[in-house]
């Protein structure tokens, strides 16, 4: 009968008694721990972590100085209640057949018993138990409560667990509500203790034996271990207790019948001061453990996310290296196309001065209007619609590969921000990161997707037109004074020729050029190639100029665009290889 009486008898301690005093081996671990704890905060706070999970660590942190918590979880006619009333041996708990439990209540040592509802919503009950001196016992609503709300209370309250005993009835041990709760209690790390209550509604030790074993046997497939495992029953434990000194055989009888003394033992076993610190260090250790496993796996999942999202960023970046290469490479193609009608006219103009400066056609040479028309006729031709057919094709060209790029890009950004996979790698612990990122993607698809929708290829052909025309007309204004590209050209070789005629003209006015044709003819070439020449080297000139602000423009306005998303990514890696190192 010892067992009973295992709390009581013991000085009522003051709070500065009832701490535990530590060796100098835990006050290192202590400290240890505690910067461990900082550390996890500040990683939690960088993440950033969920409220729920900060407030967790938060509480763990208090804990390393808070009393020692001995939680009681189970469904509602488990007996839970009535277990606790035998634990403390008095009428502490109400009971009853219906959910008595609705809210967390902390039951902690007063010289007089109170109730007291906190801000929070959780009930503090004091009395005046010695095993409450350093105890505070968490009675918690069932796991199947009808209101879902205790469910999350005690889910929110568990982390803060130093031990939880987990208190089953025999006359139905283990449900389902019970073992999905359980699984919870497991991926926190707790040390948990099985109790089977209500063993007083079993026939004999065969149905004892059974249940005992189906209990283990399904909770050591859930939580990977043998637990510890009490059958009591609470309300023969309460009639023990209640008698007291009298009729000490019949006491002796339900003590006996109860089983509650070996769980007694065992509970002061393991919450004697030694057991008491390791387990108050160890419960800490437990919280930083599963959320740092938690945040650490998602951090592989976002740096997954992120490197996905480089991928894409990298696709962007080759696809401009390629738009880049293929234009330079295509626009070779129109240059070459312009230099060979420039260079079909000049041999046009050869054959040209070849068979009119010449002595058989002196009076022709005098009329110099004649010799101009027949000059346009054979030798310009059709050469300033070749020129101009030439560039505007070559600025279609430049439109349409200008679109593509844009629906292209487009593609790769719809792609990856309708990516479901990403989603859910990101999962619950998202946050700010997760909208953040859904962001950046959203506004690179706009100005994508606004880019395409309001592109009108006449509008930007006329303008990119117009540009390179006017750049043209600039450095050649003073030969030419004509605005189509073509024309300018034209005009310039036709001037030549002008020329040249005009001075042939005087010349056998002046009874001279009869023996100077050979070398005027030689001359009229020679002018007529350099004044083409020249026309066409600026012109190609000033086509590159432009076909590389184009060409820039186009990148530099898809960069400005990617660009949000691009620091993110970058930034975001940065900081989540940092965390996971």
């Amino acid at each position: 009968m010892q067992g009973i009486f295992r709390f009581r008898g013991r000085r009522a301690a003051s709070a500065e008694e009832s701490t535990v005093i530590l060796s100098d081996r835990q006050h290192e671990l202590l400290s240890e721990e505690s910067r461990l704890l900082d550390r996890l905060s500040a990683a939690l706070t960088a993440f950033p972590a969920t409220d729920e999970d900060r407030e967790a660590l938060r509480r763990a942190a208090e804990q390393l100085g808070d009393l020692f918590l001995l939680v009681i979880v189970g469904e509602f006619n488990a007996g839970k209640s009535a277990f606790i009333n035998a634990l403390l041996g008095a009428d502490v708990m109400p009971e009853g057949v219906t959910p008595t439990t609705a809210v967390i209540n902390l039951l902690r040592f007063g010289e007089r018993a109170t109730e007291t509802l906190l801000p929070d919503g959780i009930i503090q009950r004091t009395w005046p138990a010695n095993m409450l001196d350093e105890i505070t016992v968490v009675d918690t609503p069932g796991t199947n409560a009808i209101i879902r709300e205790h469910e999350q209370l005690t889910q929110g309250f568990v982390p803060r667990a130093d031990l939880v005993l987990f208190v089953t009835s025999a006359d139905r041990p283990f449900s389902e509500s019970e073992r999905e709760f359980m699984a919870t209690i497991r991926e926190w790390g707790k040390k948990i203790v099985i109790i089977i209550n209500k063993i007083d509604l079993l026939r004999d030790d065969a149905e004892r034996e059974q249940v005992v074993g189906f209990v283990r046997e399904n909770v050591e497939r859930l939580l990977g271990f043998k637990p510890e495992i009490f059958p009591v029953s609470a309300m023969l434990a309460q009639q023990a207790k209640a008698l007291v000194d009298r009729n000490p055989d019949e006491r002796d009888r339900l003590w006996a019948a109860s089983d509650f003394e070996t769980l007694e033992d065992y509970i002061v076993e393991t919450l004697d001061e030694e057991g008491r610190v390791r387990l108050k260090l160890l419960n800490p250790l437990g919280i930083c453990e599963h959320l740092a496993d938690r945040y650490l796996g998602a951090t592989h999942d976002r740096l997954k996310v992120l490197e996905e999202d480089m991928v894409t960023i990298r696709r962007i970046e080759r696809q401009l290296e390629l738009y880049r290469e293929d234009m330079h490479q295509q626009f070779g193609f129109y240059l070459d196309r312009v230099e060979n009608i420039i260079h079909k006219m000049n041999v046009r103009g050869d054959e040209f001065f070849e068979d009119t400066i010449r002595i058989g056609r002196v009076f022709d040479l005098m009329n110099t209007d004649k010799i101009r028309i027949e000059f346009e006729r054979k030798v310009v031709g059709d050469t300033e619609r070749e020129i101009d057919r030439a560039i505007d094709e070559l600025i279609d060209w430049m439109v349409e590969q200008d679109l593509h790029l844009w629906e292209t890009i487009n593609e790769y950004i719809d792609r990856r921000r309708l990516n479901k996979y990403a989603d859910e790698l990101i999962g619950e612990v998202g946050g700010q990161f997760r909208y953040d990122r859904k962001e950046k993607l959203d506004s690179v698809s706009r100005r994508a997707q606004e880019e395409v929708d309001r592109y009108d290829a006449d509008a930007h052909g006329r303008e990119l037109s117009m540009s390179v025309r006017n750049a043209v007309a600039a450095v050649a204004v003073a030969e030419a004074g004509a605005v189509g590209l073509g024309a300018l050209v034209v005009a310039a070789a036709s001037t030549a020729a002008v020329d040249v005629t005009g001075i042939l003209a005087a010349s056998v006015l002046a009874g001279v050029g009869l023996f100077v044709l050979p070398m005027k003819r030689k001359q009229a070439r020679r002018d007529f190639h350099a004044r083409s020449e020249e026309l066409q080297s600026r012109l190609l000139i000033v086509m590159r100029e432009q076909f590389d602000h184009e060409q820039n423009r186009s990148i530099t306005r898809i960069d400005e665009a990617v660009a949000p998303y691009t620091r993110f990514v970058r930034s975001s890696q940065g900081e989540m290889e940092r965390m996971r190192d």
